[in-house]
């Protein structure tokens, strides 16, 4: 440590240590002398290990300067005091940009000293940037559809109301973020350019978002506490400068924005004009209309594509302006019936009901296309659900996912892997080193976006939210096993089920069959079941359940519900039939023509739900192991001549082709490459390398029958010498059915 230095500028070095701090707090003060010792106690307690530094900017008319100076010696960490003059006062975020310039850490913390801002938040804070790679972490305050909580209802409807404000002028650069006016965040030092910041107010997140938009930001949610003491300094001046700053923000932070306002206004008057000349003539006033808007479309497209965004591939204009063009058709469709019904009811000239129509319609349009992705500002956060697999990874989500049901948890996992949230402002965007999938359907599609880390963020679009199977299927599968792969273990298609503590792992050549004969052996010979669409397994042939709610097939239906209630089993057979091999194959002939078939999928689902059923629902008496060791590898196909032994190698062969048959929609191809581009081999690759060495000394048959009698030719299960004794280990921990019911069930 160095030793107490005295620094001789308006920069009070009040105690101050060589080494370069992990994280620099700014606290912006006025008039909080009664809650510096508080803050400054609650913070040592807090980041206990962590070598930080923290820098008091402030512009007080009491003694809150003093009693920095006065309490500072207490502490074992850094700490600084900006004492500005009047002259230098230029309001809260400006005082941050002050301790951003003489801020010495790796990160940039900024909260406020009225103990609003919990301390304790800080260290989580620090934590998710670690574990997601984020460069700004923000705490967002939790809130209902008033507003943030721990305000007055006044203040929080305020807050709320400038926050769609805010998304309204900037719906790209803000929608990552669900509350941009909260005071308390965090950012790496060198993403923040400070000659680029130019505060105005109090809101500087708002600023730092807006001028420094290429950063990887993700959330930490926190209950924002009353204050310990002092007054609150939002008052209406500060709400008129939060007015003139956003105004300011609009006009400066995109450069095409005053072009396009000069368009828009161009053509707005040239509508005018024209229709105005038209109806001088003996044209008939629908027919002036409909030709002055068409010319004016022409105008604004060709104004808008040449001059605003000047960017754009030549070659893709006329799919751009056959785009734009439809889009303005609709909205005429829309105006023309407003424009009759102000001419024939109110008897309006046309050119006034004209004016009318195109506010009415621009209203329509700017809340429909672009700001359908913030409309969802006045919502709360949704609640926290758990899964724990195992105790192998630990995943977090906003939404519930019933394929995950029996790892259901009422507590957090020790480690989380896979953190999901819901965009609840619209579609997630394109970050930093995200892999991101979208339709261009706005908030009512399809979108994700994967930020992989050690913590893997997933953001997903509102409509997802309301498909969980499909974002299982086709986001949450495809990083399942890539979390899985890092820490050793292979998510392998097919059924398995535990004779005592040794287990047989079953697929087939058709990609159909193995679950009804994973289910007739479990109620033919009283075997435990472990999963029938996947299976965990490591290199040393221990196999986890996976027991994902079973799809119910057309055969399944016939065979296997009997016990459900009759209303249940006709749905799942109006449910079969829409889930059908047929209609698979429709959507895969889809997406190989792009079609946007993952929003189609989603819909469908939204619409008909995947008809499944909890195994224990299907067989009340079932008996679900925890683990076994895999003893042999069943390859089912259709035919005669019964089981016979086979190579390793050929089994895993097998599986490796019927692992390639047996993924899902877009996007699940897609990010299982973006997930894997890195890498030095593939996922089939490593996967494989995993079963060849779960297989290594284990047996492997085929088994040729007749469609679903394949299980009359597999024997009890039991190990019958050909195969070598592996040593014991204390495997095979069952869950009883009740429980796995309540789990599977929740």
């Amino acid at each position: 440590m160095g030793k107490m230095e005295k620094n001789e500028t308006h920069v009070e070095a009040v105690t101050q240590w060589d080494e370069t701090p992990l994280v620099s707090l700014v606290v912006p003060t006025r008039n909080e002398s009664s809650n510096v010792l508080p803050l400054l106690q609650r913070l040592r307690r807090a980041l206990a290990g962590v070598l930080f530094e923290v820098i008091f900017v402030d512009d007080s008319t009491d003694e809150t300067p003093q009693r920095i100076t006065a309490v500072s010696p207490q502490f074992p960490f850094a700490i600084q005091l900006d004492a500005r003059p009047p002259e230098r006062r230029n309001g809260l975020s400006g005082a941050v940009v002050d301790g951003f310039r003489q801020a010495r850490g790796v990160w940039l913390c900024v909260m406020d000293a009225d103990l609003q801002h919990p301390p304790e938040t800080v260290p989580q804070l620090l934590a998710h940037a670690q574990e997601t790679g984020a460069d700004m972490v923000v705490g967002s305050r939790k809130g209902d559809w008033l507003g943030p909580l721990g305000l007055s209802r006044k203040r929080a409807l305020t807050s709320q109301t400038l926050t769609i404000l805010a998304r309204m002028l900037f719906p790209q650069l803000l929608k990552n973020v669900s509350d941009p006016l909260t005071g308390l965040f965090l950012v790496r030092r060198e993403k923040v350019d400070v000659n680029l910041l130019h505060p105005d107010g109090f809101k500087i997140l708002l600023e730092t978002l807006i001028r420094c938009p290429d950063m990887h930001v993700s959330e930490v949610h926190f209950d924002f506490a009353s204050r310990h003491s002092g007054q609150s300094k939002a008052d209406v001046r500060e709400g008129l400068r939060f007015f003139r700053h956003l105004l300011r923000l609009r006009l400066t932070a995109a450069r095409w924005f005053p072009r396009y306002v000069a368009v828009r206004t161009a053509g707005l008057l040239l509508h005018i004009a024209l229709l105005w000349g038209f109806l001088t003539t003996s044209l008939h006033d629908l027919w002036a209309v409909v030709i002055a808007t068409e010319l004016t479309i022409l105008w604004n497209f060709y104004w808008t594509d040449h001059w605003v965004f000047n960017d754009g591939e030549a070659h893709e204009r006329r799919r751009r302006f056959s785009q734009f063009w439809l889009v303005n058709q609709l909205f005429l469709l829309l105006r023309l019936p407003i424009i009759i019904a102000l001419v024939v009811w109110l008897q309006a000239p046309v050119l006034a009901a004209a004016l009318v129509a195109i506010f009415i319609v621009g209203m329509v349009k700017y809340g429909a296309s672009e700001q359908w992705i913030w409309n969802k500002g006045l919502s709360w956060q949704q609640s926290m659900v758990w899964y724990d697999v195992h105790g192998i990874l630990g995943i977090e989500s906003q939404v519930m996912l019933p394929e995950l049901a029996f790892f259901h948890t009422a507590v957090p996992p020790t480690h989380i892997d896979i953190r999901i949230r819901v965009d609840r402002h619209g579609t997630p965007s394109r970050q930093p080193g995200a892999i991101f999938f979208g339709e261009k359907v706005s908030r009512f599609g399809f979108a994700v976006a994967i930020m992989p880390a050690a913590q893997t963020e997933v953001v997903v679009s509102p409509a997802l939210q309301k498909a969980p199977f499909a974002l299982y299927k086709s986001v949450l599968e495809p990083l399942l096993r890539w979390v899985l792969l890092r820490k050793g273990y292979a998510l392998a298609p097919g059924a398995c089920v535990a004779f005592g503590e040794t287990a047989v792992l079953l697929t087939t050549d058709e990609g159909r069959g193995k679950t009804a004969t994973a289910l007739a052996l479990v109620a033919q010979q009283q075997a435990a079941f472990l999963g029938d669409d996947g299976i965990i397994v490591d290199d040393a042939g221990i196999v986890y359940a996976f027991p994902r709610p079973i799809t119910i097939s057309s055969h399944l239906w016939q065979t296997a519900v009997h016990h459900l209630p009759w209303q249940t089993r006709w749905r799942l057979r109006l449910q079969t039939l829409v889930y059908s091999r047929v209609g698979r194959r429709v959507g895969v002939r889809f997406s190989q023509r792009h079609w946007p078939v993952a929003t189609l999928n989603l819909v469908l689902q939204r619409l008909v739900p995947p008809p499944k059923a909890p195994v224990t629902a299907l067989l009340p008496d079932v008996e679900i192991c925890s683990r076994a060791h895999l003893s042999r590898f069943v390859i089912l196909e259709t035919g005669e001549g019964g089981a016979e032994e086979v190579t390793g190698e050929t089994a895993v062969a097998f599986w490796q082709q019927q692992s390639r048959q047996e993924t899902g929609f877009a996007p699940y191809h897609y990010l299982v490459e973006q997930l894997f581009a890195r890498a030095e081999d593939s996922l089939t690759t490593r996967e494989q390398q995993i079963l060849a060495a779960a297989m290594s000394e284990r047996r492997a048959q085929r088994v040729r029958s007749k469609p679903y009698t394949w299980q009359q030719h597999l024997g009890s299960g039991a190990d019958d010498g050909r195969m070598p004794k592996t040593p014991q280990v204390p495997v095979g921990v069952h869950w009883q059915p009740v429980g796995a019911t309540e789990k599977e069930n929740q």
